[in-house]
């Protein structure tokens, strides 16, 4: 009973920061997509349907970081609050030991370490080749998201556009030019100065209709430009050539199923290579389902270390800044290595779990010997130091 009371009280106190992290980490990640995601409905004509969905389908890509963030911001933020009101303290004076504190946490660190290998093994690939599909239907119904402003878009092959301004809802153009190389003997710059855009289901083309404009031709044979000038030019793009590439590329490791990424990494080793960027991926999908349980290890000991500073909410905020910061950039560094070959992708992978996770096994050693770290008073002084600057920096402003 005292055991599974501990349990309860334990948990409640992580669970309410952990679901504020996962909100505010999730959201930091999403704010730059979210702003694509309105540009699309407000200047590209995308329905708000299609957009919630794209919306949804990038969601498992930051899940499967914010979740660990989150939870190593829940247990510094949760343990922190009962070690500045003493109450870790009580806990050990009353015989519970750091193992019996880290059991119920470690178990929802499995729990969300299953459900963190889940979005890495099934929702996430299967959200990236969704959004790939959802993509090649929004080109197919809505052509004109695929044209952008003041950049030569490229998607159609032989031929160059450059749109000075898209109007919304997307339909008009101006200051359109046209560099067409489809003839091999002839090429062709059309300029306009507002261009009409739309579809033809039925023929499934794209047609621009410029207004105003003029067509320079030159023989490439032959030096020096024809000039035509035009009030009414009518030009006409295959659809197909611009969805195609989209409907049929291969879908990369990030897409790939399990199955079907590990039979991809089977085929390349029977004929030789090397297979890097597939056994980067799969390696990548396990090491971050061992995230939680390094995080899991990491916060309880840094909470239970002894200090002679009191732990509060911006002590646990900078805290976890700190080691995530420490985490993903040994990870940056291990993908930088493995993606070149100079690390097999194990190590590379494996790298920032093995470091924290043995600095975190280290602390808990320390934890449960009572032990202080060695630079713990050099931490207190310099947070001693930045209260009292923050608090001068107070008082002077009030005066």
């Amino acid at each position: 009973m005292r055991h599974q009371t501990l349990s309860r009280y334990l948990i409640s106190e992580i669970l309410p920061p952990f679901l504020f992290g996962l909100l505010v980490f999730t959201f930091v990640l999403l704010v730059a997509r979210m702003v694509k995601l309105i540009e699309l409905i407000v200047t590209r004509g995308v329905s708000p349907v299609q957009t919630a969905k794209l919306f949804s389908l990038i969601l498992p890509t930051f899940l499967e970081l914010t979740v660990p963030m989150a939870f190593l911001l829940a247990i510094l933020l949760g343990l922190g609050r009962l070690s500045s009101d003493q109450e870790l303290l009580a806990m050990k004076a009353s015989g519970i030991s750091p193992r019996q504190i880290l059991g119920p946490i470690g178990a929802v660190a499995a729990i969300i370490a299953i459900l963190t290998l889940l979005l890495t093994m099934l929702a996430r690939p299967a959200a990236n080749l969704a959004i790939k599909k959802e993509l090649y239907n929004i080109a197919k119904t809505r052509v004109s998201t695929a044209l952008k402003e003041k950049v030569f878009n490229d998607d159609f092959p032989n031929i160059l556009i450059y749109v000075e301004e898209i109007i919304p809802p997307g339909n008009t153009a101006q200051g359109v030019l046209i560099v067409d190389k489809r003839d091999r003997t002839r090429e062709s710059i059309i300029l306009g100065k507002v261009a009409l855009i739309a579809t033809d289901e039925e023929t499934n083309t794209l047609g621009l209709k410029l207004f105003d404009g003029s067509i320079y031709e030159r023989e490439r044979n032959r030096p020096g430009f024809s000039q035509t000038r035009f009030n009414i030019y009518d030009f006409k793009l295959d659809l197909d050539e611009l969805i195609s590439p989209v409907k049929t590329k291969e879908a990369g490791p990030k897409e790939m199923p399990l199955h079907y990424l590990l039979r991809v990494i089977r085929e390349k080793r029977d004929q030789g290579a090397m297979a890097i960027p597939e056994r980067m991926e799969f390696h990548q999908r396990i090491s971050f389902a061992f995230v939680p349980l390094v995080f899991c290890l990491l916060g309880v000991s840094l909470t239970l270390l002894p200090r002679s500073a009191r732990a509060n909410r911006s002590w646990g905020f900078m805290l976890c800044l700190f080691w995530l910061l420490t985490y993903y950039g040994f990870l940056s560094l291990g993908k930088a290595l493995g993606d070149k070959g100079v690390l097999h992708p194990v190590p590379a992978l494996w790298l920032p779990n093995i470091v924290v996770g043995g600095i975190s096994v280290h602390f808990f050693w320390k934890a449960c010997r009572e032990s202080p770290l060695r630079f713990q008073s050099g931490i207190d002084s310099l947070m001693a130091l930045a209260r009292q600057y923050v608090t001068k920096r107070k008082q002077l402003k009030e005066n």
